[in-house]
């Protein structure tokens, strides 16, 4: 397409997980705008993976659906091994999808922790570890996306919380580890937006009204702010930032 940004990018190959919506839909689609061809992963929403899929085809790009549970390791193994098969090689993995179980931390128990943990966190490294092999020419790109909730208390979002802490210290793990071999891995964290997933925390709409009345830039964040800053992390314009978290939250962090 003419209208791209980082012409570098044209003919990556990339891996969106929980791509079928929200931020990962947004990534995949910016991505796809720069010529890459994107893998629109999705755990249940086939519906809507087959969507986005067709509306980055409409747009000149190049997707393809695959299912996987980031949270299960045998899905995974299938996951990458399809990615191998049809693709051949990966460049780039954006750990977007995340699942797990808000609420209370008093009244959390052993299976949320583990459910949490695994998708939201552990999944990082395991994906990392698939992903590295297909990644060729000493270049690649690991990009997480976590939330406030890995750095702060968000009423109601549990074992999530520390998921999103535990997943910030992973990034920063491996971007030690992997910087050497050409790979950067670096996070976004966004600010709060009007999401499935945010819905589902207790008391959503008094939050997301209180956060738009708050942010010095008169709106919560969108999708598409979140994916320019991947498609930069993945750039040769970020050569230099490793392991580090691009905060995208139109100034909220910065007032009380």
């Amino acid at each position: 397409m003419s209208n791209r940004r980082y012409p570098e990018l044209a003919g990556k190959h990339a891996l969106v997980t929980g791509a079928a919506r929200g931020f990962g839909r947004a990534i995949a689609m910016r991505l796809a705008d720069e010529g890459v061809t994107v893998v629109v992963n999705y755990r249940r929403s086939m519906s809507d993976a087959a969507a986005t899929v067709e509306e980055i085809e409409q747009r000149g790009g190049k997707a393809i659906a695959l299912r996987g549970d980031v949270g299960k390791e045998k899905s995974l193994d299938k996951l990458f091994t399809q990615i191998a098969d049809e693709l051949g090689h990966l460049d780039i993995l954006v750990a977007n999808a995340a699942f797990g179980v808000p609420g209370s931390l008093v009244e959390a128990n052993e299976h949320h922790w583990q459910v949490t943990m695994s998708a939201s966190a552990w999944s990082l490294i395991s994906m990392t570890q698939r992903a590295l092999p297909l990644m060729k020419n000493g270049w690649g790109r690991v990009v997480s996306i976590t939330s406030d909730g890995g750095q702060k208390v968000i009423p109601g979002y549990g074992v999530v919380g520390p998921a999103k802490g535990a997943l910030e210290s992973i990034t920063r793990g491996l971007a030690y580890e992997l910087a050497r071999k050409g790979v950067l891995v670096n996070g976004v964290l966004a600010g709060l937006a009007d999401t499935k997933s945010a819905r589902s925390i207790p008391g959503a709409d008094q939050v997301i009204q209180h956060a738009s009345r708050h942010t010095p830039k008169g709106r919560i964040v969108n999708g598409e702010d979140i994916a320019r800053v991947v498609a930069f992390l993945c750039s040769d314009d970020a050569e230099m930032i490793c392991g580090q978290f691009i905060t995208v939250d139109g100034g909220r962090n910065i007032v009380g």
